[in-house]
Order: structure tokens, then sequence, then C-alpha cells
């Protein structure tokens, strides 16, 4: 997860290079009318050294991210260049002006620190702040404490107290941009991880449930009770079919026949639950239940047998074997939520209703037919019996259960 988030930010920086460059671009054109109105743009070599400095780095940085060639290392050499160039633009203006060196914070070149210092914040790189702010705190500050040995005037109390409270402030404001950005950064990856682990489950839930997951945190663990219709599919006679398969055709088999199941089950706004080999678990009303979660589990049904007809015509066009399912479906009380602990956590439903089901499946296998339906499912979608033709079961015991179930059985010839 780290190195995906971390590939997330590289992808950022890359981005926002060309922000960063407009940025540092503006920031040139601002400081050249400053250095124009105040009269330093006569000094020539001393004002063009910081601004042609500035654009030789915005360059650099936007031709390295357009490359795909931007490391951090990139970074910190472009950092340590900048603060470098700037301290020794202040001396130089200094120098040339003939002013003493403690009053070079005061020039309007000076300002150039807080440009570098968005720049480093727009990077979300915390610990690139407090490397820019505290490489310029640092390297003035030894510049003009040894100031008088080299013969660039002495420093007095007040020249002092003003240096110090300029320092102060780039300092402040290095501090606070550095835990501004850190908080950003965390906030963003976060975001990355959830989007991440959101596109993760969207491969095997409906949006509804992964937003329940996502929202619910701690308080997925809770179950709770509620109505649902549940759906079991298996294949007929997987086993001695993938017998004769060598064990990269049986991954392709299980692949193909997942995604063309997954279709129909999303398509009536049903979630799967889990894959068992070649069995199939889908929920229908989880996590928010409707007046439609019965209709849309036979409709589902429907269109598996349809989606694994149409599969099988297509192998036996191509001298394969061909290929059947099962499928039984039941209404009733479940209890949904997530199982699991800080690695891993699975969203289900569990109760009588999932154990009926799954029984009504077997049932449908022990009958060879494609698909079987309890009364609960016709009762919680009235009038279905109309779309559909079916056959009323003698009432049927099944394992686990002391309650006969009533079961209709769907004829697929009358429906075709």
């Amino acid at each position: 997860m780290r190195t995906h988030v971390n590939r997330a930010f590289a992808r950022l920086e890359r981005r926002i290079e060309r922000t960063l460059a407009a940025l540092r671009l503006l920031a040139l054109a601002a400081l050249t009318l400053i250095f124009w109105f105040v009269g330093l743009a006569e000094q020539g070599h001393a004002t063009a050294v910081p601004l042609g400095g500035l654009a030789v780095t915005t360059l650099i940085g936007l031709t390295t991210a357009r490359m795909g060639r931007l490391r951090a290392r990139a970074l910190w050499l472009l950092a340590t260049a900048d603060v470098g160039l700037l301290i020794h633009c202040l001396a130089l203006l200094a120098n040339t002006t003939g002013q003493s060196l403690q009053l070079a914070l005061e020039t309007p070149v000076a300002l150039l620190i807080f440009v570098l210092l968005a720049t480093a914040a727009v990077r979300h790189r915390p610990p690139l702040i407090l490397y820019t702010g505290g490489l310029f705190v640092a390297g003035w500050t030894a510049l003009w404490l040894l100031a008088p040995y080299a013969g660039s005037g002495s420093w007095t109390p007040g020249t002092l107290t003003a240096n110090v409270a300029r320092l102060t402030v780039i300092g402040v404001t290095t501090f606070a941009l550095f835990v501004a950005v850190t908080r950003a950064r965390e906030a963003s990856t976060t975001a990355i991880v959830e989007g991440h682990l959101r596109t993760n489950l969207s491969r095997y839930f409906s949006p509804q449930i992964v937003d329940e997951i996502a929202q619910s945190g701690d308080a997925a663990r809770s179950f709770r009770a509620q109505k649902a219709a549940i759906l079991f599919a298996d294949l007929r006679g997987f086993t001695s079919l993938a017998e004769g398969m060598p064990a990269g055709e049986v991954a392709d088999f299980l692949n193909d026949y997942r995604r063309r199941i997954a279709e129909p089950i999303a398509q009536h706004h049903g979630a799967i639950d889990k894959f068992i080999g070649d069995g199939v678990m889908a929920i229908f009303g989880v996590p928010e239940p409707s007046a439609d979660d019965a209709r849309n589990a036979v409709f589902a049904g429907l269109g598996l047998v349809a989606a694994i007809d149409r599969w099988r015509d297509e192998r036996v066009a191509r001298g394969l074997a061909p290929v059947e399912i099962g499928i039984g479906i039941h209404y009733g009380d479940v209890i949904a939520g997530a199982l699991g602990d800080e690695q891993r956590l699975e969203y289900t439903v569990v109760g009588d209703a999932v154990n009926t089901a799954a029984r009504i499946e077997r049932l449908a296998a022990d009958l060879a037919t494609p698909l079987l339906i309890s009364a609960d499912v016709l009762a919680a979608a009235p009038g279905i019996e109309h779309d559909l033709s079916l056959t009323a079961l003698p009432e049927s015991s099944l394992r686990g259960r002391r309650q006969p179930v009533q079961l209709y059985r769907w004829n697929m010839n009358a429906a075709a």
C-alpha cells in the first residue's frame, strides 16, 4: 500500500510542475517589476543572477518532470541550489549597493525565500519545507555573524533585532507550512488508500456495500438483522470436468465462468458475497433492503441460466464439454455486517435464510433442474409467478431445518 501511495504522490508531483513553473515565473515577473520601480535594475549582475538562476532551476524542474525523471534527490539538489543562489545574491546585492550586509534582508530579493517555501509546499513534501527554510535561516545567520570579520560592516543592536525578527518570521512561516502540508499529506494519503480500497472492493461488491464498509469503520462489526434474498449457484460436474484440464486451463475456465455470472447479478442489483470454487453466493437487499429484492434475485437467476446456456452453446460449437448450472433462491431473515480484524474485513450475511438457500441449490442438483425458488421468494415478490412458468413441488425437508419448505421448479422448456 505504501508503494501505491508513493506512486500516487510521484504522479502528482509530475503534474504540478507546470503549476510550480507558472508560480515561479510569476514571481520572476513581480520581482523584475519591483527591481525596476526601486531602481535595482541598474545593478545588472546583482539582479540578473537571482532572476536568471531562478529561471534556470525552474526550467530544470519542469524539464525533468516532463521527461518522467523527477526524483527526490533532484528536488533536494534544486532546493539547495535555490537557497544558495538566494543567499549569494543578497550578499552580492549588498556589496554592489554599498549597504551593510545586515540590511540585505530588507531588499525585495529576500522575498524569494517565500516563493521557494511555497514551491516545497506545493510539492507536498514537509521535510523539504523544513530543509528549505532551515537552510536559509542557518546560511544567512552564519553569513551576517561572520560579516564583521570579512570587512562587510559590523552589526548594531538595531540591525541585529531587525535580522532576528525577519529570520523569525521566515522560521515561523516554515514551521506553519510544514504542519499544514504534513496534515494535508496525511489527509491525501488517507484519501488515496481509501480510493484504492474502494476500487478493490468494487471488483467484488456493489457500490452500496463498498460505501457501507468504507463509512462504517468499527461499526461494521456490529451486525444488524434484516430481510434479504439469497442466491446460490453451482456448476454441475465441474470436478470431473476439471480433472482433464491443466492447472492453467482450470484458472482460465473459472475466470471466464465468474465473469459471465457476475454481470447478471450486478445488473439486477445483487452483490457477490463469495466465490467457493465453481460456486457463488449472491445477496440482494444488502445493505439497504427494498421491495424488489426477491424479484431481482429471481431475474438474476434467470440471467445466470441464460448466460450459462450461451456459454454451453459456445463450448459445444468448439468441441468442448458442455456446462450446466444449478441455482437455489430463498428469501428471509439474515444478519448482515462485516467480520474480521484490522488486517482483513469480510462483509457477509449469515442466518437461516442463507443455510436454506444453500440447501435448495443442492436439491436443485438432485432434481436436475436449473432453478429452484422457495415459496418465501414468491411471497416477497407478488405477481412474479405470472411472469414465470413454475411447477410446485411436494414440500421438501431440508437438512438442518425442522419445518419443510415449499419449493417451485422453473420450467425452462415452457419459458423457451
